[in-house]
């Protein structure tokens, strides 16, 4: 109020704070000039998914962020970010090695299930020592919390490892490409769009992309490794957030000839949960309960291709219906049915909206 201004104004320790009051209060909001902005982000705008995602949440906060270079101060520690680049790097040297390749061919299944696992848990700890000594340094010099820590990490990745190892397992996809890239001078060229003067480049990568040649045709899913609990919601992409895994597939369709050498069909994108899955009940729960407990928990999100043919590729759908795949089965009809699924023209249809919203932030830029 006026008065308490007025008495905290007259106090020489509070009138300096009172004055920076009244004149933050006098301020209104102001515009960037167009030169301002060239110089803040430049003619050829850099963007990633998680810049889309924050301009289309908050244009202040991204400003601040990628204008004005604004950071919180961060503590040390092995934090969030950190920890996806830890369970990254372990997925992408496990699931490249070559005796990792050996434990998921069809046919597979009837072999020994201790021996295959014995082999995955020791291609998971080479890749953890690998990580360890090449991103970290040793734990020698880390404290003896981080250690503890750290290694408690082991059991989350051992269990995602085997999870995407039994997957496979019983899948016509497989992975044909790990960490591939966006941008320039990347495998790909980066996603384009210039408004007005201003050209939006994406560039980022895709963590995983899953292959089946079918009748002549490369039919493509791209995966995504999320260490959150964030999932994908296609009402988020049609208000310009999530874009990031769509429109990597939809470059996919248009460039991904020239990469792979067969013409592409696009199957779908896919969010693994790369976390660890406790399941929830009772110390009574038999291991097939618990079991599904935690494939539910580790269930993919996504948008899959609603072809039959298609779906049974990524997964051969039994009696108890799929575990991996956000679908289900009907035990009556057996119809493939589930809120994942889009039909293809759908699919072009959200090809069209995703440019709509690269045209419509570089000419709000």
């Amino acid at each position: 109020s006026p008065a308490v201004r007025r008495v905290m104004g007259s106090l020489p320790e509070y009138a300096p704070q009172v004055e920076r009051l009244e004149r933050a209060g006098r301020w209104e909001r102001g515009r960037l000039t167009r030169g301002a902005v060239d110089r803040l982000y430049g003619q050829r705008v850099p963007m990633s998914a998680s810049r889309m995602d924050k301009y289309k949440s908050c244009h202040f906060s991204y400003f601040m962020q990628y204008g004005l270079k604004a950071e919180p101060r961060r503590a040390a520690g092995f934090q969030a970010p950190e920890y996806g680049t830890f369970v990254h790097y372990v997925l992408e040297h496990v699931l490249q090695d070559e005796m990792f390749q050996q434990t998921t061919i069809p046919g597979m299944e009837d072999a020994a299930d201790a021996d295959r696992q014995a082999r995955l848990r020791a291609l998971t700890r080479a890749a953890v020592e690998r990580y360890v000594t090449e991103e970290l340094g040793g734990l020698e010099g880390q404290t003896a919390r981080f250690q503890y820590l750290f290694r408690r990490l082991l059991r989350t990745v051992q269990a995602v490892v085997d999870n995407v190892a039994q997957e496979l397992l019983c899948s016509k996809f497989k992975p044909i490409s790990f960490e591939l890239g966006f941008g320039r001078g990347a495998d790909l060229p980066p996603v384009e769009l210039t408004v007005d003067g201003v050209t939006l480049s994406i560039s980022g990568f895709v963590d995983r992309v899953d292959g089946w040649v079918h009748d002549g045709r490369l039919y493509l899913r791209v995966v995504d490794y999320k260490t959150g609990r964030k999932s994908f919601d296609l009402t988020e992409v049609w208000n310009g957030l999530g874009l990031q895994m769509l429109l990597y597939l939809f470059t996919l369709e248009e460039k991904g000839e020239s990469l792979y050498n067969y013409a592409i069909t696009p199957a779908g994108v896919l969010y693994l949960p790369a976390r660890a899955a406790v399941a929830k009940g009772s110390r009574g729960m038999t291991e097939a309960e618990r079991q599904k407990q935690t494939d539910a928990e580790l269930r993919r999100h996504g948008l899959l291709l609603d072809d039959p043919e298609v779906l049974e590729a990524m997964e051969a759908m039994n009696e108890g219906g799929p575990r991996f795949l956000p679908v289900k089965v009907s035990s009556r009809t057996g119809a493939i049915t589930g809120e994942a699924l889009v039909t293809a023209e759908r699919l072009g249809k959200l090809k069209t909206h995703t440019q709509h919203i690269l045209a419509e932030i570089a000419g709000e830029l």
